[in-house]
């Protein structure tokens, strides 16, 4: 039985934000499927070439308390999460079949993660004091780089607003959750500071093979090492000046998770510690007349890592590493009209990036002592020309973008890692875009777009991290062209909405970097080329008053290997499955007793996820699956909401795979996203939050 939980949380009340996000200030939206829309999202949707999906995360009354990044994502069109299983722990994002490096992760604009490191972990990512997550594909503007070969992600923070709000929870496997966050201000000054913590044991049941499959020694066994703690503190201050707007957005974590090791052969004292500190500062000016201004982005991250592994339980053998990072972003815009209905962006960005490694284990005579110190500089410019025609039914976007990447990746001798040959290099590159388009009537739109984009390898792809990942310091950057192309409808009337867009999408990879699985490791390699092809859609039908809403989001995907190597060339590309449907419904009315306004609501979720193949050979393939979800919650006088969901309502925890041995019947194994690394079965979730306003007269003498 898994536990109940509970979880209390006080609310801001809302108000006008002071520093909106450039999307929100630009005249020029792009298009937006918006899950949870707002009335501006309407106007939003018939702006721009681009396919952009918008997670609101705050900003919705109806939406209950959320828990992490994955789960936001998760109910997005053409988004995979693949995790290692359970709360915290290492997820990956693909969108429509990219690999998760190719997917650009950012914050209010300015990159998340290290370009040396590779793909954002959603476990590290936090979602407090997140308002909305935008989700970029296709057409991806130059700001956000030339490696977006999968589409761009960016979670844009809310703005301190007036009020306060303390949430605390208990939940499945000892899941608990607790934080704090008060706002205040006046018009040209606004503040707020927060405060949360989340933690859980992650110690769920799941069925163990003990790595021998159909030997008849299988049992349910409990998941060690798979427990988390993060604490995030953020302050916010957004500043109102003539003309000027700057945010200030300051963010600072710990956090201290296992590392579990496949089921088969888990880990208990391997571990994972982090603190991080990351600052960004967002200064924009209207200058130039209607739809022009002057935007300065500065992001400053500083990390500490410790990776313990005492008991050689996850690499090679016993493991006490540390690593020093800092990262340094800025990047500064410009947006002018040149003549009637036509505007010209210019944006340049630079990125230092440095790490340091000091490996405290000790060594045999004559062995690399691993420790290492490297650097990577990335500069980049780009120019977005926006052309709108025939009164805006009409929007072309030609777009060039042009990076260099300067990495110092080479150690004396006897540092690094065992056979450590890294090398400094410098690779360069233009990634020229198009997007267009066009209002065919008032409620149909069709869009499309075509660019090209490249990648440098990471560092985690070069020389591996002694965990699961080997290096190969052969590997050369990837390259890539995409093109798609769809139509997206909005219609209203009586009976209610109808929004949704389908678009077929194609992407052409040179050297794709892939991971190839080799029993509890994994190792990149090139890929001569690579070849995917898909089709997306998304549906939100709404009847009037929203007392009934439906969601379906449907990827297909055909991803292929393309390398012309006899063994692999024609087979799918590893962790890609061909069908993903998302499905949630919701039903509710407003009634008001004694006057006081209760929305309960009924929600129901299904997710289904076709057979994916976890090998180049395409022998090992995990079953399809389908997870479940229910939930119940109420909305009560517009402040007081308090919800009910339990998630794998089935308790879905094992399938049955084939053994590519002759004479091999099927067996059965633990469900996963990666093989060997279970997911969780059946958990309860319950949360409650309230929204109220500071005293009024309290809050104008603070103000002051």
């Amino acid at each position: 039985m898994p536990h109940v939980a509970f979880a209390a949380t006080l609310g801001l009340a809302s108000a006008p934000p002071v520093d909106p996000s450039p999307t929100e200030a630009a005249p020029r939206r792009p298009f937006r499927t918006v899950v949870r829309p707002k009335p501006a999202a309407s106007d939003a949707a018939k702006r721009s070439p681009g396919f952009v999906t918008v997670l609101e995360v705050e900003g919705e009354r109806r939406a209950a308390p959320r828990d992490g990044l994955a789960e936001t994502l998760a109910a997005a069109p053409a988004v995979h999460v693949r995790s290692l299983g359970g709360l915290g722990q290492f997820g990956a994002v693909s969108i429509r079949g990219s690999a998760p490096q190719q997917v650009g992760m950012f914050l209010d604009g300015v990159p998340l993660g290290s370009s040396m490191a590779g793909l954002v972990d959603t476990g590290e990512v936090p979602i407090d004091g997140i308002s909305r997550v935008e989700i970029h594909r296709g057409y991806v503007p130059v700001a956000y780089g030339a490696s977006a070969l999968g589409g761009a992600i960016d979670l844009v923070s809310a703005t301190a607003e007036d009020g306060a709000r303390v949430e605390g929870g208990l939940g499945s496997w000892w899941t608990r959750r607790l934080g704090a966050r008060v706002g205040l201000g006046t018009k040209r000054l606004r503040i707020g500071v927060g405060a949360t913590y989340a933690g859980s044991t992650g110690d769920f049941r799941f069925y163990d093979d003990r790595g021998t499959q159909g030997s008849g020694d299988d049992r349910m066994s409990r998941r060690s090492g798979n427990a988390y703690d993060r604490i995030v503190a953020q302050l916010r201050i957004d500043v109102r000046r003539g003309r000027w707007r700057v945010g200030v957005h300051e963010l600072a974590m710990i956090r201290r998770v296992g590392v579990p090791g496949p089921g088969s052969a888990q880990a208990v004292a391997a571990r994972n510690d982090q603190v991080a500190s990351r600052t960004i500062v967002r200064a924009r000016r209207e200058v130039g007349g209607p739809g022009g201004r002057l935007e300065w982005l500065l992001g400053i991250g500083v990390e500490g890592r410790r990776f313990v592994d005492p008991a050689a339980e996850i690499g090679v053998g016993v493991d006490d590493q540390r690593q020093a990072s800092v990262d340094v972003y800025a990047s500064p815009r410009w947006r002018t009209p040149l003549w009637r209905d036509a505007y010209l962006g210019v944006m340049a960005d630079a990125r230092t990036e440095w790490i340091a490694i000091d490996q405290r284990v000790a060594r045999t005579a004559g062995a690399p002592d691993g420790d290492a110190e490297r650097r990577r500089l990335g500069i980049g410019a780009g120019l977005e020309f926006e052309q709108f025609l025939w009164t805006d039914r009409i929007h072309l976007v030609p777009a060039v973008r042009v990076d260099a990447v300067a990495s110092a990746f080479a150690v004396p001798r006897g540092h690094g890692e065992q056979d450590d040959r890294g090398r400094d290099a410098r690779v360069g590159a233009a990634s020229p875009r198009m997007g267009a388009r066009a209002a065919v009537l008032p409620w149909l739109v069709l869009r499309g777009s075509v660019g090209r984009y490249f990648r440098a390898p990471t560092l985690v792809e070069l020389f591996g991290d002694r965990g699961y990942f080997v290096g190969n310091e052969g590997l050369d950057p990837e390259r890539g062209v995409v093109a798609d192309g769809g139509a997206s409808i909005e219609a209203r009337g009586r009976a209610g909405s109808l929004t949704g867009h389908v678009a077929g999408f194609w992407v052409r990879s040179r050297e794709l970097i892939q991971w190839i699985s080799a029993g509890s490791v994994a190792r990149p390699e090139n890929i001569a080329a690579a070849l995917v092809r898909g089709l997306e859609t998304s549906w939100i039908a709404r009847s009037p008053h929203d007392r009934l809403e439906l969601q379906i989001h449907y990827t297909f995907l055909d991803a292929r290997d393309r390398s012309g190597d006899p063994g692999r060339d024609g087979h799918a590309l590893p962790g890609r499955p061909m069908h993903d449907l998302f499905a949630r419904s919701s039903f509710g009315w407003l009634f008001h007793p004694r006057g006081v306004a209760v929305e309960p609501r009924l929600n129901y979720t299904v997710e289904l996820v076709a057979r994916t193949f976890l090998d180049p050979s395409g022998r090992y393939v995990l079953p399809p699956r389908a997870l479940q979800a229910i939930g119940v919650q109420a909305q009560i006088a517009g402040r007081v909401l308090l919800a009910l969901e339990v998630r794998n309502l089935l308790d879905v925890r094992s399938t049955t795979v084939d053994i590519p041995v002759a004479g091999t019947r099927p067996a059965p194994v633990a469900i996963s996203d990666f093989i060997g690394y279970p997911l969780p079965g059946r958990s309860v979730w319950a949360s409650a939050r309230v929204d109220f306003d500071l005293p009024r007269g309290r809050r104008r003498r603070r103000a002051t």
